[in-house]
């Protein structure tokens, strides 16, 4: 299956129980993570993760499934709609 590039933005709203699940896995997709930017919302005592990442359609099924499944992380994945050929080079 063909690569497509995806945005994925992640809540974790209990930092001391999801921090290293989420960090495990994230460490497992490295590979596949482009850009990956965290900000600690330390006043509403959760933390935001935003990743672009580089999968075909299952894996990313298959990622942001195994996200969902981690107690109180929240995930949402959207896919971008651009193909190689379309990037040019100013």
């Amino acid at each position: 299956m063909p690569s497509k590039r995806h945005v994925v933005s992640i809540i974790v709203e209990d930092i001391e129980h999801a921090f290293h699940p989420v960090s495990e896995l994230l460490h497992s997709y490295a590979s596949n993570i482009l850009l990956r930017v965290g900000y600690p919302m330390r006043d509403w005592g959760v933390s935001v993760i935003f990743l672009v990442m580089e999968l075909s359609i299952a894996e990313m099924g298959a990622f942001s499934g195994k996200l969902g499944q981690i107690k109180a992380v929240k995930v949402k994945t959207q896919t971008l709609k651009i193909e190689i050929g379309d990037i040019h080079e100013v």
